[in-house]
C-alpha cells in the first residue's frame, strides 16, 4: 500500500509500494523487477551477481525465487515505479528468532541507471527505515556492502553507521579482494500522530 504522506517530495509520476506476498506481484511486475536487476547487475552493481555479465535467464530465476519467498512477517519488497517502469527496489528480511527479532536486514538495494542521482535511492532507504520503525516496530536495520564502490559514503549520508568490516572477505579475482562492510541504522522510536 502506498502511503504518500511519508514519501519524499519527488516527481508525481513516481509511486512506491510495499509487496509482502507473491500474490501482490503479477507477471509484468516480476519482469520489471528482473529488468531493473539485470541492468544494475550488468553495470557492476553490488546486487547479488558479483561476476557480470549475467543473463536474463539467471536474473529471472533469482527474481522468481525472491518473489516466492515474500511473506508479511519475513521478506518483503519495496518497489519504486515511474509510470509503468520499475526504477528501484530493496528487499527487507525480518528475523524470527527471539534473539534477533528486533532488527531486520536490507538487501539488494538498487536503482535503475536512468534515475541515479535523482533521490530514488535515498527515498527507498528512508521509506524502509520508516516502515521498519513505525509498521514493524524494529530497533535497527542491518546492511552489508561491498567496499570500493562508494556505497559507504552514500549510506552514511542516509544515516547509516559503519560498525565493522570483514577484511578481504570478497574475492573478485587475483589481487581484487574487497572488504564486506557492516552497516547499521539505529531507528528512533516512532512518535505519536
Amino acid at each position: 500500500m502506498i502511503d504518500h504522506q511519508h514519501l519524499p517530495d519527488w516527481r508525481m509520476s513516481r509511486t512506491m509500494q510495499w509487496c509482502c506476498s507473491p500474490d501482490q506481484i503479477d507477471g509484468p511486475l516480476v519482469d520489471g523487477l528482473a529488468r531493473c536487476w539485470l541492468e544494475v547487475a550488468n553495470a557492476g552493481g553490488a546486487v547479488g551477481f558479483p561476476f557480470p555479465p549475467v543473463t536474463s535467464a539467471q536474473v529471472s530465476a533469482a527474481t522468481k525465487r525472491l518473489v516466492a519467498s515474500l511473506e508479511p512477517r519475513g521478506t518483503r519488497l519495496f518497489i519504486a515505479c515511474e509510470r509503468t517502469a520499475i526504477i528501484g527496489w530493496p528487499a527487507l528480511e525480518q528475523n524470527h528468532s527471539p534473539l534477533t527479532c528486533h532488527w531486520a536486514r536490507i538487501f539488494r538495494v538498487q536503482t535503475a541507471l536512468s534515475v541515479r542521482g535523482s533521490g530514488v535511492g535515498r527515498a527507498l532507504l528512508a521509506e524502509a527505515a520508516r516502515a521498519a520503525r513505525e509498521d514493524l516496530h524494529l530497533d535497527q536495520l542491518h546492511l552489508e556492502l561491498r567496499s570500493g564502490e562508494g556505497l559507504e559514503g552514500f549510506s552514511a549520508a542516509c544515516g547509516w553507521e559503519e560498525v565493522g568490516r570483514w577484511p578481504a572477505a570478497l574475492r573478485f579475482g587475483p589481487g581484487d579482494d574487497r572488504d564486506e562492510v557492516l552497516m547499521v541504522l539505529r531507528l528512533a522510536p516512532a512518535t505519536g500522530p
